[in-house]
């Protein structure tokens, strides 16, 4: 980390860099009556072999920051903690987070960035949360994002009419998805990071069964308590209310798809009291089975 280091720093104003800053009432505006989504990219750029780059926010900032390292090296400090950032390693920083950030010295970080404003930015900054994988995550198949920060630039080059600043806004919105759904903490190792499918790939093969939270974690080779958090982090549920979503899921399945008698369908999924299975699918679907059946679909 090479906060220290007495060097030329530069904000901006790289080679070959690419950069908007939405007017401030033009963001306000956006975001109270012309936009579907509550979410805007304010700020975006692209700064290539970013020599010296650094940027000090002390108050924090008002919107979420993501930085996308694409090549070299950087650091980024956030609060007391500090973080060596290198190719695919994505930076999530919160509103309000006192940071600070730059490339490395002898290897110059190029990155992609963009400040998101909106409410929106909470619920997919809040999935992330959960899953403790803030404020750096290594994003599999990173490159794949370059082109929703490039069209976020694009569109908004051309000027802040609405039909512009509704495209940045689901590019947008479309990369925190991404993001969400598909980051990765640079802490977690591979292994670890793939025991989860196998977990559900588990509990699929196993319908009609009941299964313990240790059989699942030792078809996975993982400690119990180990298994537990690392599932509930990744899915946002605990192992077994997972396995009987499935279920359900599999049950709701069958009720769209064939004329089988409830009880027939409960048992295949585990259940010998099609009371007790009707009541747990009315708590998940929140209507009954019977219910479900004769509702339209598509």
């Amino acid at each position: 980390m090479e906060s220290g280091k007495r060097v030329r720093r530069v904000q901006e104003g790289f080679p070959k860099q690419r950069m908007v800053v939405l007017p401030r009432p033009v963001v306000d505006r956006a975001l109270r009556r012309t936009l579907p989504l509550q979410l805007v990219p304010s700020d975006i750029g692209y700064f290539p072999d970013a020599e010296n780059h650094y940027v000090d926010r002390p108050q924090g900032s008002l919107q979420c920051i993501l930085i996308l390292c694409i090549r070299g090296k950087g650091w980024v400090r956030i609060g007391r903690a500090s973080y060596d950032i290198n190719p695919g390693n994505l930076v999530i920083i919160l509103p309000g987070q006192v940071h600070s950030y730059g490339s490395d010295s002898e290897h110059p970080w190029t990155i992609h960035w963009c400040h998101a404003a909106g409410s929106a930015t909470r619920y997919f900054t809040d999935m992330l949360t959960r899953r403790d994988v803030l404020p750096i995550l290594h994003v599999s198949g990173y490159l794949n994002l370059i082109p929703l920060f490039e069209t976020m630039i694009d569109e908004l080059l051309l000027g802040y009419s609405v039909n512009h600043l509704t495209v940045a806004s689901m590019a947008l919105g479309h990369l925190l998805a991404l993001i969400a759904t598909g980051g990765q903490s640079a802490q977690v190792d591979q292994f670890t990071h793939n025991r989860i499918p196998l977990a559900i790939d588990y509990m699929k093969s196993r319908w009609q069964k009941t299964v313990t939270v240790p059989d699942i974690a030792q078809a996975c080779n993982l400690s119990t308590s180990h298994f537990s958090t690392l599932f509930k982090k990744t899915t946002g549920y605990s192992p077994l209310d997972y396995f009987l979503r499935l279920k359900m899921q599999r049950a709701a399945e069958m009720l769209d798809t064939t004329t089988r008698p409830l009880k027939e369908i409960a048992a295949d999924v585990g259940f010998s009291d099609p009371l007790y299975f009707s009541r747990v699918f009315h708590r998940i679907y929140k209507i009954s089975p019977s219910e479900y059946r004769m509702t339209a679909k598509g």
